[in-house]
């Protein structure tokens, strides 16, 4: 057990605590402000394999006379296991968008709940991106500082 004299000291110190006057009547308050650092998030990827997919939009029906494709990373086939679906699946249904039941396997019902998601992420596409899957935690992202 921790001595409560080594934990309070070291609580005040690193601003999780904030002491209360002898009175007890008014409270010490405290603002903080937050220094910018800046990130770039990319797959932690030891062998150097990256996977792609192309999506081609509006079903693949011209507009204007042109196709619009879109390529995008995504998990490589290796990653996307039933376990990973299952999570997948769990992690969009504790964001309201998968409703069914969780099966680990890749059905019109997931790939709708992706789409969903994503397009109200700024993609529409039922492909699941390697961004996606990185903003829903299936995939491990590591953060280089600039």
């Amino acid at each position: 057990m921790v001595c409560s004299r080594t934990v309070l000291p070291l609580m005040l110190a690193f601003g999780l605590l904030v002491p209360v006057s002898q009175a007890g009547a008014e409270t010490v308050s405290a603002s903080r402000s937050a220094l910018p650092q800046h990130a770039s998030l990319m797959l932690a990827d030891p062998d150097g394999r990256v996977c792609w997919a192309r999506y081609t939009a509006n079903s693949g029906q011209a507009r204007n006379g042109m196709l619009e494709e879109v390529a995008f990373r995504v998990p490589c086939p290796e990653q996307v296991t039933s376990e990973f679906l299952g999570t997948l699946q769990r992690a969009l249904a504790a964001r309201g968008y998968f409703e069914g039941t969780v099966t680990g396997r890749s059905d019109a019902e997931t790939r709708a709940a992706v789409q969903a998601f994503q397009r109200d992420n700024g993609f529409n596409s039922p492909i699941l991106t390697l961004e996606t899957a990185q903003r829903l935690g299936l995939l491990p992202i590591s953060i280089s500082r600039n």
